[in-house]
């Protein structure tokens, strides 16, 4: 467990003093309890709030990893039935494609309207795993069709799911972190979900997350899929760009 992930699970409830700007900051200095010449200082950042009749039209793409590794019933089937309450969380106005990739990457589901949900949990329910992971040539495939189905104005944004053992084509973190700087600038935002244990390449999947405009979630059971993709539907909209720390 790192301390980063520890404190960051929990909604903090910091206040935001100025609703004119896009973030809020909060922080506070302490004595340090095991060492009285240290001090500890903490500092909270907190993304406005937007109201669920305010949140603009949101294109999204599915980009779920089905290879062989993905077999358990802790990563494609939880991926499903997470991405399952995703889609009941949409607006009748949002779209919705879905891309997999294993040896090769494919279209699952061309861009559908968020008001026929049925259909795109059709598609979600049809994923089965097997083969080799080409997980570049999915990223790739996944910003096309986010590219083809762009809203002005909109929240456009891949949400990647997998357990992050790329092992066909542009594989290693330098070559995946290069991919996704090339197409940050479109426009379009990523989130990157992990699953499963053993193999889970974390590393990987935080740096392409970071490198890509985006944020990083593991998920492990049914609790944490309820938190990140109803309770927590908000991280899948950006509302303030180039923040550092």
């Amino acid at each position: 467990m790192r301390t980063e992930e520890f404190i960051n699970y929990f909604n903090l409830n910091y206040d935001v003093s100025d609703t004119t700007h896009p973030i809020s900051l909060n922080g506070e200095v302490s004595q340090c309890p095991w060492n009285e010449l240290n001090k500890l200082v903490r500092i909270g950042i907190r993304g406005k709030t937007v109201a669920a009749d305010e949140l603009p039209r949101s294109n999204f793409i599915f980009l779920i990893d089905v290879s062989g590794s993905m077999a358990s019933e802790d990563k494609l089937e939880l991926l499903k039935n997470g991405f399952k309450l995703f889609v009941d969380e949409l607006k009748d106005s949002d779209r919705v494609a879905i891309v997999t990739y294993a040896g090769s990457a494919g279209v699952v589901l061309e861009s559908t309207s968020g008001d026929d949900k049925d259909k795109i949990k059709r598609a979600i329910n049809s994923l089965g795993s097997s083969g080799s992971t080409a997980g570049a040539e999915g990223i790739i495939t996944a910003y096309e069709i986010a590219q083809q189905n762009f809203i002005q104005g909109g929240n456009n944004r891949i949400i990647l799911g997998t357990d992050g053992d790329f092992n066909v084509g542009p594989s290693s973190q330098e070559e995946l972190i290069n991919l996704v700087e090339t197409k940050r600038d479109l426009g379009v935002f990523l989130t990157v979900l992990g699953v499963g244990r053993g193999n889970l390449n974390e590393g990987t999947l935080e740096q392409i997350a970071n490198n890509g405009n985006g944020n990083y979630e593991y998920l492990d059971n049914i609790e944490q899929l309820r938190k990140v993709f109803i309770y927590e539907y908000s991280k899948f909209l950006t509302v303030a760009k180039d923040v550092k720390v």
